[in-house]
């Protein structure tokens, strides 16, 4: 019986350590669990394009993508901080590889989230000319990187329509070349060079008539001649008005007394024979030029059958 006692406590504290056993493993295996699927979320997480919402975001590019291509480069120098693109070359180039880049991104048809994604990859290729200084060839290795991350691939499932397909990818190194790699020295050059100024200076002597009038003329005022005619210029009186339309009235009656004089002596044989007359004239000088022409191209045809008929 005494072993019997001692052998039950024995026995309790066993069957304990077992519950304890069975709970550990089943917390074990919940943390197992949320491991796993923390594990899940950061890999789906880790198959988002990388490339999009990095230079321009979701918002600025559902506004852009309706957008002409006068709106669109307005759009984009804001968006890029290239307020001075009218007046600086750097800016200005800058701003056409943007807008070309967009534009040619939206005749590909690609979705929102794929042409922020090549914009982003247009940034990082002028990135690594500018900042990194990088030569053509690392250049290059850098750009085939890039597409190997967003590009879909047959080994990797995860990876959804917001990557590039292969004909996508093939269609964006394409551009890439022609765009960038073949003006890689000129982008160079635009980064790394700074133009020499050249400010050109000219004194010029200007004598100007001086006017009888209190005030200058608007040319020198640079005003314009309503204005100047309106509130400068010294308007008549009104009593010289009619005066001078009285004058215009009698000169007009004299023009026309002299012309009605001057064709009065003139009757209707006169003015049919005046006009054979300068019409047999003018007639005349055209046969003369049509005959010299003529002879002209008869003497030339007749050189030409000479030589042709010498053996």
């Amino acid at each position: 019986m005494v072993t019997q006692d001692t052998a039950m406590p024995r026995h309790k504290p066993k069957t304990g350590r077992s519950q304890h056993d069975s709970h550990s493993s089943r917390r074990g295996a919940d943390k197992a669990v949320t491991g796993s699927s923390s594990n899940e979320e950061t890999t789906v997480k880790e198959k988002e394009n990388p490339l999009a919402w990095k230079l321009i975001s979701s918002s600025q590019m559902s506004d852009l993508e309706p957008l002409t291509v006068d709106l669109a480069q307005k759009a984009l120098a804001e968006i890029l901080q290239l307020k001075q693109y009218e007046h600086s070359m750097k800016e200005g180039i800058l701003l056409d590889y943007y807008v070309s880049g967009f534009l040619w991104a939206k005749e590909q048809t690609f979705t929102i989230l794929q042409i922020s994604a090549f914009m982003t990859l247009l940034n990082v290729i002028l990135e690594n000319i500018n900042d990194k200084h990088l030569p053509l060839l690392d250049n290059l290795k850098e750009l085939s990187k890039l597409m190997t991350e967003v590009s879909q691939s047959s080994s990797d499932i995860t990876r959804g329509v917001e990557f590039f397909t292969v004909d996508q990818s093939k269609a964006i190194i394409n551009y890439m070349k022609i765009s960038v790699f073949q003006h890689y020295r000129l982008y160079e050059f635009l980064f790394h060079h700074t133009p020499d100024l050249k400010i050109l200076d000219t004194q010029l002597e200007v004598e100007v008539i001086k006017s009888a009038d209190p005030f200058p003329s608007p040319l020198e005022e640079s005003l314009f001649w309503d204005i100047y005619s309106s509130y400068i210029l010294q308007q008549p009186t009104e009593e010289a008005e009619p005066e001078v339309v009285q004058e215009t009235e009698e000169e007009m009656e004299v023009k026309d007394s002299t012309t009605e004089d001057a064709l009065a002596c003139y009757n209707m044989d006169d003015v049919t024979s005046m006009l054979s007359q300068v019409t047999g004239e003018m007639l005349s000088n055209i046969q003369n030029e049509i005959s010299e022409k003529l002879q002209k191209q008869e003497e030339a045809f007749t050189t030409r059958i000479n030589k042709l008929k010498k053996p």
